[in-house]
């Protein structure tokens, strides 16, 4: 708290004085989406509650609102036959121009027009399992405190969080199963301290001061993204300010940051920040086992090069460092979470660029980039740093160098894309550990000794055909993407790797449509996982798993700012990863702190998860906004037809999410968050063999039972959230301060229960009274209670 009481008090004592409403400038763009030729003899409008402003754009597409009061504001185009593009909730500040650029995919025709008025973005691809999350919501959303990963757990279909660790999971998939991309440029994950092959983690990697929106797709993927089965979040950066040198310094929940964006010359624009995090210092006022450390930076460089062509310069890295609170209040829960989580460091290092042409009839696009995440661990008995009471030594790397060319052309009925991609996959793993093998022919603790390297290469190739029929009411779209891997003699047949889609949409009317799609994609096992092949000499059983989905629902769209949709969905998988050493799929593994998957698999296991999505959004009208989200799925795994179907980790059945919010006054905003979800599944620990003295000397943690994998199930649990912010416009500078009080009223969050030891006075394993070669034993329960208030402060000049 010693952090925040100085902003507190300049925050009070500025809410004091009486402020006179600022004016802002609002500068911008309409241009054609494919091609970025102006919109000729188009007008738009700026809207807020009642207030309302018209502009006619230049020649050369341009616009500019001058002495608009700040505030949020939707930005709309108009068309002279009444084709209409929204831009919702835009913020406008005293302290520098905001600038949009409304990208408009052109009809031309009245009669194609009076079909649909589209306010939400979405691609002839995906016409219905994509959802667009704009900057103002993810800055303003209650309980995810500027964080990327948190926004994106309020839409359908992506999965609250499980019971243990943190995931982005979507429609009952495992986390690994998504892609990111930032501007076209693959991220390897969007948070700090991921676990490898999961890519989850417990704090965004991601700055929101680069990102102006994104895009979260959940089925129906573009035939130009590889290695997709479950999810893919498309990331746009945000262009810095035109006018001047500006610095955004910002307070969050864990980190604090500076931003310094602004042009260099007429023609490039840059973006650049760091940040670096406090939350280890308060973590130990709670006595948290886990002490972490990170520093993060971003540049975004943005350059036009003429007319028709531009240049985006992408870099990203995040430094992570976790080290044990081994001084901390000697607590059971304490004892044992310092027993077996190590201790270590994680690097996630992204540089790319894109270069766009565009041309009368389309565009081209080339995209060169390099992806790179190492992973170091260590732990020890008693964590006494010795040689001999050695459990884990830990080192990996992942590099992935990628080219990616596409080209798009449009006529007036028809869009067609196709390109190319390669990408040279570098990986390594130096693992020594100590665990206890489930294999049944095993069934002891064993010792892994793993040294790997695997390089080899993926190819692609693509194309994409979209067809508009009956003055564009129906629309079907055809794609197939085809991929090659020189792993091992499966992965290098193309066949194996065909990935056929389609998807339709037809409009019943101006406001109603029905959509469907159908696709199957695939994807090669995490890193992780074929390096544990490779060291065992069992690369040709790693090849890519494939699922199969379709997904129908119908929409509702006003036109404005109101959307409905119901969507069910139903998700086939085969050749999955299954973990011979634990018996279990690879959706069903509890991760450590390191990495999931770090054993022998072979892709043979099968999956299915199916269910439906029902979603209603109120995009910011007048002064209000809300969403609310209701998910229902299920998420089984076997090994073949002659098992059982078994729930997967991901498994959550029911969820429901509503988010409301108002604004008001002078700069006042408020925000609540409801979420209720089932539990999800966790397999139990086997009592009999995490007591016995040997085990649990060396593994100082419980041991799973393998007969009762995912035999257990979570409570079902509620969560409010609730945010209030601020913001204070003066012509130099504005100033935001926010309160945000995740878990609002203590509610108590299940989590899996730990195993431990019963221990005496002085911290000494009891021995069992009935059996001298066990110790006694009990389970804690790790539910998570308590209010988390984060004061944040963001002042940008």
């Amino acid at each position: 708290m010693r952090n925040v009481c100085p902003y507190l008090t300049v925050a009070f004592f500025i809410s004091l004085s009486s402020w006179a409403q600022n004016l802002g400038t609002l500068q911008g763009e309409a241009l054609d989406a494919l091609n970025l030729s102006p919109l000729d003899n188009w007008t738009v409008e700026v809207i807020q509650g009642a207030f309302t402003r018209q502009k006619t754009v230049d020649t050369e597409g341009k616009f500019v609102f001058e002495s608009l009061p700040t505030g949020l504001y939707n930005v709309r185009a108009l068309s002279p036959s009444g084709q209409i593009q929204t831009l919702h909730e835009v913020q406008i500040r005293s302290t520098k121009p905001e600038f949009v650029s409304l990208l408009v995919e052109r009809v031309t025709s009245l009669e194609e027009v009076a079909v649909r008025a589209d306010a939400f973005h979405r691609t002839p691809e995906t016409p219905l399992s994509i959802k667009n999350i704009n900057r103002s919501e993810m800055m303003r959303m209650p309980g995810a405190v500027l964080d990327l990963s948190k926004v994106i757990q309020n839409f359908p279909g992506v999965l609250p969080k499980p019971s243990f660790g943190y995931a982005i999971a979507m429609r009952g998939g495992a986390p690994n199963e998504n892609r990111y991309l930032l501007d076209g440029i693959s991220l390897p994950t969007v948070n700090h301290f991921s676990i490898q092959g999961a890519s989850g983690g417990a704090v965004s990697l991601i700055n929101l001061d680069h990102i102006q929106g994104m895009d979260l797709v959940t089925g129906g993927f573009p035939a130009d993204v590889d290695d997709a089965l479950s999810g893919v979040l498309q990331l746009e950066g945000r262009n810095a300010r035109a006018d001047r040198w500006g610095v955004r310094a910002t307070q969050g929940g864990t980190d604090y940051g500076v931003t310094l964006e602004g042009p260099v010359g007429d023609k490039t624009l840059i973006t650049m920040s760091g940040r670096n995090s406090f939350s280890q210092h308060y973590f130990k006022l709670f006595n948290i086992p886990v002490l972490p450390t990170y520093q993060d930076a971003q540049l975004r460089l943005h350059h036009k090069i003429g007319p028709r062509k531009d240049l985006t310069i992408i870099g990203v890295g995040g430094w992570d460092d976790y080290k044990l609170y081994i001084d901390g209040r000697g607590s059971d829960a304490l004892l044992y979470n310092v027993g077996y989580i190590p201790e270590g460091t994680q690097q996630t290092e992204v540089l790319g660029a894109r270069y766009r042409s565009f041309t009368d009839n389309g565009r081209w696009e080339y995209v060169l980039s390099r992806d790179h995440v190492g992973n170091q661990a260590e732990k020890f008995i008693n964590n006494t740093g010795l040689d001999g009471d050695k459990q884990l030594e830990y080192s990996s790397t992942e590099t992935n160098t990628r080219f990616n060319v596409v080209h798009h052309v449009v006529s007036k009925d028809w869009q067609w894309k196709y390109g190319l991609n390669l990408v040279f996959r570098d990986y390594g793993l130096d693992m020594w550990n100590v665990r206890y093998n489930n294999d049944i022919a095993v069934q002891r603790i064993d010792t892994l000794d793993y040294l790997a390297q695997q390089d080899f290469i993926s190819a692609g190739a693509f194309t994409h055909l979209t067809r508009h029929y009956l003055e564009r009411r129906l629309s079907t779209s055809v794609g197939v993407r085809m991929d090659i891997h020189t792993l091992n003699l499966t992965t290098i047949n193309p066949l194996t790797q065909l990935s056929p889609r389609m998807s339709v949409q037809y409009h019943l009317n101006d406001a109603w449509a029905v959509q469907g799609n159908l696709g199957s994609y695939t994807q090669l096992p995490p890193a992780i996982t074929i390096l544990a092949n490779t060291a065992n000499n069992w690369s040709r059983y790693s090849y890519a798993g494939r699922v199969s989905q379709a997904a129908t629902g119908i929409e509702f769209q006003n036109g404005q700012t109101y959307r409905f949709s119901l969507e069910g969905y139903y998700k086939d998988y085969i050749s999955m990863p299954y973990f011979w050493n634990d018996q279990m799929a690879f959706t069903q593994a509890i991760g450590s702190y390191v990495a999931v998957g770090d054993q022998v698999s072979s892709s043979r296991a099968q999956g299915r998860a199916y269910g439906f999505e029902l979603f209603l959004q109120q995009k910011l009208k007048g002064t209000y906004w809300w969403t609310m989200s209701y998910n229902f799925g299920y998420s089984e795994t076997r090994l073949n037809a002659s098992r059982e179907w078994e729930p997967t980790v991901w498994d959550n059945r029911h969820n429901i999410n509503l988010v409301l919010g108002k604004v008001w006054g002078k700069g006042w905003q408020i925000g609540a968050k409801y979420r209720w979800a089932t539990g999800t599944p966790y397999t139990p620990f086997d009592t009999e063999l995490s007591a016995q003295i040997a085990n649990w000397d060396i593994l100082q943690r419980g041991i799973f039972d393998v007969d009762q994998i995912m035999g257990e199930r979570l409570k079902a649990y509620s969560v409010i959230d609730v945010r209030l912010d601020k913001t204070y416009n003066k012509k130099n500078y504005s100033l935001t301060w926010f309160l945000d009080l995740q878990n609002f009223t203590s509610s108590d969050i299940p989590l899996m229960p730990y195993l431990t030891v019963e221990r005496d006075d002085t911290g000494i394993p009891v021995i069992d009274p009935m059996d001298a070669g066990k110790y006694s034993i009990k389970l804690i329960q790790s539910d998570t209670g308590r209010l988390l208030p984060t004061i944040g402060l963001i002042l940008e000049i």
